[in-house]
Formats: structure tokens, C-alpha cells, sequence
């Protein structure tokens, strides 16, 4: 299992909001390496890695057996051409798709700045903005739009869908999608 970014790009920090930490982690070989995790403050448990294999389920690759297999599906058929991606973390998922999927643009909302102003690893031809990813507003279509704002599909309410619904459906190109990975949803 390998790490995203290289580990000496991220320095361990421990912010007002969130906190990135240094894991030891172990290969199936049993060597151990290094690799950050981020965790918020306020919910601990709502935490990101920095890897590759997990950024690659979150889209639908490399995975038929490993219990993403709805997630590989939702993205059949897809364009992967304007991608609004919710929530930065440490960037991996958002850097995996524009390294891996040939994609037109890439817009990524976060609402916290400081997280913005510290993820300074990721490829710079993604577009970060602050923002609510909740009710960030902008006349731009994307082909996909994926929702990576929860710990737990326990989390998710209609609620939260019905609002991701009414402020990006108009948002979505012809055949467009709105995702939710964690719970495997397609929501519009």
C-alpha cells in the first residue's frame, strides 16, 4: 500500500480546526512506513490518509472486490470531464482524479481557509475555493459532482441530500451526477 503524495511534502500540524498526524503503518511484507493522517478536531473519527488505493475506490477504480463495487458502478458511463469535487482534506482524492482521469477541470470547495492555505502539495492545476460546500453558488456545469462530506454513511440524512439536491442540480451538465462515495449514493 502505497502513500499519494510523497511524505516529506506534508509536515505533521496541529491547527485550530484540524490536525495532520504522522502513522506508522505496516505492508502486507510487514515493513513499516510512514504516512499522514488528517483528522478534524471537532470530529476525530472523520478522518483522511494520505493513499492511493482509497482515492482510487473513491472514484471506482481499482477495486471489484474489496466492497467499493457501488461506487465503481455509480461512475459507469460517466464523463469525467468538469468534476466539482466537496471537501479538501489532504487533497488526495481531488489530485488522484486529475492524475488519473483525464479530466477537463477541477474545482474543489472548502470551507475552511486554513486548510486551504496549508494543503499547498496538491497539483496546481486544481482549482480550490473557499467556500460552503453546502450552499457555494456558481453558474459553472460540471459533468460530475462528488460529495466526500461525511466519517460515516450512518451520517448522511435526507436532509443533506435534499440540500446537495437543491443547490447543485442546476449546476449539473446534461446526463451529470451527484455522488455521495461513502454510502455508495447517486443522487440525482
Amino acid at each position: 500500500m502505497g502513500v499519494h503524495f510523497n511524505e516529506n511534502d506534508i509536515a505533521a500540524h496541529n491547527g485550530t480546526t484540524f490536525v495532520i498526524e504522522k502513522v506508522i503503518k505496516q505492508d502486507s511484507d510487514g515493513n513499516e512506513y510512514t504516512m499522514s493522517q488528517f483528522k478534524y478536531k471537532e470530529d476525530p473519527r472523520h478522518n483522511k490518509y494520505n493513499h492511493e488505493v482509497p482515492a482510487g475506490n473513491y472514484v471506482g477504480d481499482n477495486c471489484t472486490t474489496c466492497g467499493w463495487d457501488v461506487t465503481e458502478a455509480q461512475y459507469e458511463g460517466a464523463t469525467w470531464g468538469d468534476i466539482l469535487y466537496l471537501g479538501l482534506y489532504l487533497g488526495v482524492t481531488p489530485d488522484y482524479i486529475y492524475k488519473n482521469k483525464s479530466v477537463t477541470s477541477i474545482d474543489v470547495i472548502e470551507e475552511d481557509q486554513s486548510i486551504i492555505d496549508y494543503v499547498d502539495w496538491i497539483d496546481s492545476n486544481i482549482n480550490v475555493i473557499q467556500g460552503d460546500e453546502w450552499t457555494y453558488a456558481t453558474s459553472k456545469q460540471y459533468d460530475i459532482i462528488i460529495c466526500d462530506l461525511w466519517a460515516m454513511p450512518s451520517d448522511i440524512t435526507q436532509d443533506h441530500k435534499t440540500s446537495l439536491i437543491n443547490n447543485y442540480t442546476n449546476n449539473l451538465k446534461s446526463g451529470g451526477k451527484i455522488i455521495i462515495p461513502i454510502s455508495g449514493e447517486t443522487i440525482s
